[in-house]
């Protein structure tokens, strides 16, 4: 009986690439010269490697960021690039949404441009799972640990989570805690409607929130899977003692909640 021949490296990488194919990564940067910037832009840049080394198509929607890091964007061949600093923070979602399902893929991947963490074979394939499989529309990773993030953010995030399941209440009431605020969001072109067709007064962070509330309560799909997560210890760092962002971090949490219908969070002072 003959020996079975080694698969080649090379091919073994090529068949890995090919199973993300059907997923587009779709994102929005803005990235200035000040130190928060810099250390951003870093992880960012990760994103798209690490998206380049898995085959992955990824579209980013740039509101102006320095020359340096938009040369370094364009010079990955997976990157689609468009730089239109007119466009806010939902819109420039929106349009990178519309760009990526262009390109062709059924399934696509909202991700921030620092959680390059996320964009490994083994989160994306447990992502991919349901959505392959025909089971769900929208799948909301959720983060096996919190221990990475700063105090504050991890405090907020899983307060801001709790009271999310409960504003869902009723009929839609789901039987595990969706990770909503973690960001990423993965759907097939059914759950991109509800994503390319949101119009929120806020329009901002909730745009990739209030439209998975949106979609549940029109009976789509939503699951959740366990990721293994690490935030960027660069990135935590530069958070802590922060005062700046600490008041950014509120006013997320409780602009999101009142757009959900949530008049308690409106009074950030009663977090």
């Amino acid at each position: 009986m003959e020996a079975e021949t080694p698969i080649p490296d090379s091919v073994k990488e090529k068949k890995e690439k090919e199973n993300f194919s059907d997923l587009c990564i779709y994102t929005t940067t803005f990235y200035g010269e000040d130190k928060t910037s810099q250390i951003r832009e870093k992880l960012a840049e990760k994103l798209l490697e690490n998206a380049a080394k898995l085959g992955i198509k990824c579209v980013v929607v740039d509101g102006g960021s320095n020359q340096n890091f938009l040369n370094k964007a364009i010079s990955y061949k997976n990157v689609n690039l468009t730089v239109n600093p007119n466009l806010g923070m939902g819109e420039s979602r929106r349009e990178s949404l519309r760009v990526a399902e262009k390109l062709g893929a059924p399934y696509y991947l909202w991700v921030e441009p620092e959680k390059y963490d996320l964009i490994k074979p083994e989160s994306l394939k447990v992502m991919l799972d349901g959505l392959r499989k025909d089971k769900t529309d929208i799948v909301i990773p959720k983060r096996v640990s919190k221990e990475s993030m700063p105090k504050l953010q991890a405090w907020i995030e899983t307060r801001a989570n709790k009271r999310a399941k409960e504003l869902l209440g009723g009929e839609f009431k789901t039987e595990e805690e969706l990770d909503l605020w973690f960001g990423p969001k993965m759907f097939n072109r059914a759950g991109a409607n509800y994503f390319l067709n949101y119009k929120g007064k806020l329009d901002k962070w909730d745009a990739v929130i209030k439209p998975v509330i949106n979609a549940q309560h029109e009976g789509k799909r939503v699951s959740s899977v366990d990721v293994n997560y690490e935030y960027d210890i660069s990135q935590s760092s530069s958070e802590v003692g922060d005062r700046n962002m600490k008041g950014k971090r509120l006013e997320q949490y409780t602009a999101i909640l009142a757009e959900m219908g949530d008049s308690f969070w409106k009074d950030k002072n009663k977090i």
